[in-house]
């Protein structure tokens, strides 16, 4: 069992509370923001996890630095990988931020949003892949691409909207590229699309008999 699963090795809610502090503050040097982050993910539990994922819902005052720290911040989350963090205690917060978030979609920096997507990686339930459908719509093409990167990770019940997504997005073409890539590694029908799909389909894919994608 890990040290933090232990009896009196958690942090408390006001230990969590004052190093979010730290993480969010937008001005000043990058030096405390990092070692709140480093903190938070050292703790490893559920809490301190999903308090690091804050981190995500500003952006500094120097953009490149913001940039690095949330890299940053991405890293420190798949390094913890499911081992490290209850994924039934997660999850929910997960989707709560997200939906905050896309909620706040207008407002918020493509990059802030696509690092967010990204950091949700390997933890794709469901639930949050119903989340990330609303990015799948985004202005943004680097959001969309990360939308669908992780809305995979659900399964083939995802299919459906990645096809609407494949349609929609006639003016971009790394969109459609990216959703061809996907179909063709994991061997997805266009069942109920054909027609309209292989008109559309990018150059370099076309699809088979029994309606799989595949590169040329």
């Amino acid at each position: 069992m890990f040290d933090f699963f232990k009896r009196g090795s958690a942090p408390s809610s006001k230990q969590i509370d004052k190093l979010v502090k730290r993480l969010t503050e937008s001005g000043g040097e990058n030096g405390p923001r990092i070692e709140a982050a480093e903190k938070l993910a050292e703790w490893g539990t559920a809490d301190s996890m999903y308090a690091l994922l804050k981190r995500f819902t500003m952006s500094s005052n120097v953009i490149s630095q913001d940039i690095e720290e949330k890299r940053m911040v991405v890293r420190m989350l798949v390094e913890k990988g499911e081992d490290a963090v209850e994924p039934m205690e997660l999850v929910p917060k997960l989707v709560e931020i997200l939906e905050k978030v896309a909620a706040a979609s207008e407002f918020t920096p493509p990059e802030h949003k696509s690092d967010l997507i990204r950091a949700m990686r390997g933890h794709v339930t469901p639930e949050i892949a119903r989340v990330l459908r609303q990015f799948l719509s985004d202005d943004d093409d680097d959001v969309r691409i990360a939308a669908i990167e992780a809305i995979t990770e659900a399964g083939e019940e995802v299919r459906e909207p990645l096809l609407e997504a494949f349609l929609e997005a006639d003016d971009r073409p790394r969109i459609r590229i990216k959703i061809a890539e996907m179909f063709a590694d994991r061997e997805w029908p266009v069942k109920g699309y054909r027609p309209k799909i292989e008109e559309t389909l990018p150059d370099g894919f076309h699809l088979t008999a029994k309606g799989l994608v595949r590169r040329r």
